[in-house]
């Protein structure tokens, strides 16, 4: 039986993230992956993604070049080019955690573990052989797969085989209308495929703010992008997107740990990253709670702070989220819909976009940032934003919220101009009714 110190079980975000952070503190850190160092997310998940909608938006701006005075001939989609040019990108990324690990002295076994023991692992080799782990403290960290589905009415496939697609489908039918769902519509929509989306709730992505999610579905309506609550009886597609995810815990022998299970199927944690046995952690998607990268790597970290005897605990208070549509939006905090009915009296910014200087040079005036505040103290709840750059313009706000700013503070802040975070100043001082370039409705 050889013996580790801190042992982590899976190399996705939450887990090298964990390793390299169990490095920084002076332990040594063994990282047990069965499939390719990055999990889903530099795989399988939201590199690959990203990368195909960045592939996509050059369409874009290819058609609106003539704008700005610049012509290219007809423009041509070739789809092996794009899929050649993602997996380039993940090729790069996952070289680089690779290289983080290596720097960071960490064991890399290349294999699948299980439980013997609350404190033992059986390591099956990729070569055929198995090894015996015995950890002082152990991470789980084994993230989530696509979950199978019963569907009729077209080659039903998973987002890893929507990625791998060698032919622009004619038409898709995405089961469900969340930001993972609803950026491979934008993808497949601009490459000419007939989206239909069916998502159960409505208004869609129930996290950000109905203002701005009205606005999101009538542009991706425009991109011929179709909606429904229900798949219409008949309706059928060359393929079906299946969306839905389920922890990878089969084969971990949790059972022999003592690890018990949420009522999500995923495992159960408390805000250390506990689990029910003493000395095991689990962080990512395995938990099935918050399934967001940023959040498996805040986890990752919680639990290799903990694994190594610091009293961590992780802060959910302040959790933005995006979707990669076009346009893109994103938010933090809670929506003008939730503070309502938690009885906040509000005081409400905005701004469109349509008058800021930016966005007006990138030819994307469609949109507009929204921020909520408490009327009183002027605490910011949430921020909602629609436009260009949301996923990136949302850390502003993610950072004021984290340090209890206020409109206020936010508003005597200089920004860049001309700059699309500037649209966020000005929602801002939009709370008090003092937006330079735009007449407040406030006032």
């Amino acid at each position: 039986m050889e013996d580790r110190d801190v042992v982590i079980i899976g190399g996705g975000p939450a887990g090298y993230v964990a390793a390299i952070r169990v490095s920084q503190l002076g332990g040594k850190a063994t990282l047990i992956e069965n499939d390719a160092i990055g999990g889903t997310c530099l795989n399988r998940g939201c590199i690959p993604a990203r990368a195909l909608v960045r592939g996509v938006e050059f369409i874009e701006l290819a058609r609106n070049a003539r704008d700005y005075g610049v012509s290219y001939p007809e423009t041509e989609v070739d789809l092996a080019k794009m899929m050649a040019r993602k997996a380039t990108v993940v090729k790069t990324v996952v070289s680089g955690v690779k290289l983080l690990l290596e720097g960071n002295g960490v064991e890399l076994i290349n294999g699948t573990a299980s439980f013997l023991s609350p404190s033992q692992l059986e390591v099956n080799l990729d070569d055929g052989t198995k090894r015996e782990i015995a950890a002082r403290r152990i991470i789980i960290a084994t993230g989530s797969g696509s979950k199978k589905a019963t569907v009729s009415g077209g080659k039903v496939i998973d987002t890893t085989q929507a990625l791998e697609l060698g032919e622009i489908p004619r038409s898709m039918l995405v089961m469900g209308g969340g930001f993972i769902g609803l950026a491979f519509a934008t993808i497949f929509s601009r490459l000419g495929t007939a989206v239909t989306v069916i998502e159960p709730s409505r208004p869609i992505l129930p996290e950000i703010d109905n203002e701005v999610v009205s606005i999101l579905e009538r542009e991706l309506k425009k991109s011929k992008i179709r909606f429904y609550n229900e798949a219409p009886a008949g309706l059928a597609a060359d393929y079906i997107l299946t969306t839905d995810r389920e922890a990878n815990t089969e084969g971990l022998g949790l059972e022999k740990a003592g690890v018990e299970l949420n009522d999500k199927g995923g495992i159960a944690v408390n805000r250390h990253m506990e689990t029910s046995a003493p000395n095991i952690f689990a962080a990512g998607d395995v938990t099935m709670e918050r399934m967001w990268t940023h959040v498996a790597f805040a986890e990752g970290m919680v639990a290799a702070q903990n694994a190594l005897g610091r009293d961590s605990e992780i802060d959910y208070s302040v959790v933005p989220c995006f979707a990669h549509t076009f346009p893109e939006v994103a938010g933090v905090g809670i929506t003008e819909e939730a503070a309502k009915r938690q009885g906040y009296q509000l005081k409400i910014g905005r701004f469109p976009l349509a008058a800021n200087a930016n966005a007006t040079i990138l030819g994307q005036r469609t949109g507009m940032i929204k921020l909520i505040s408490e009327a009183k103290y002027g605490q910011i709840l949430g921020v909602h934003i629609i436009g260009p750059q949301a996923s990136g313009l949302i850390a502003e706000a993610a950072l004021a919220m984290k340090l209890d700013a206020t409109p206020e503070d936010i508003g005597l802040t200089m920004h860049g101009h001309p700059t699309l975070s500037e649209a966020l100043w000005e929602a801002a001082r939009d709370v008090s009714g003092e937006t330079i370039h735009f007449i407040s409705p406030n006032r």
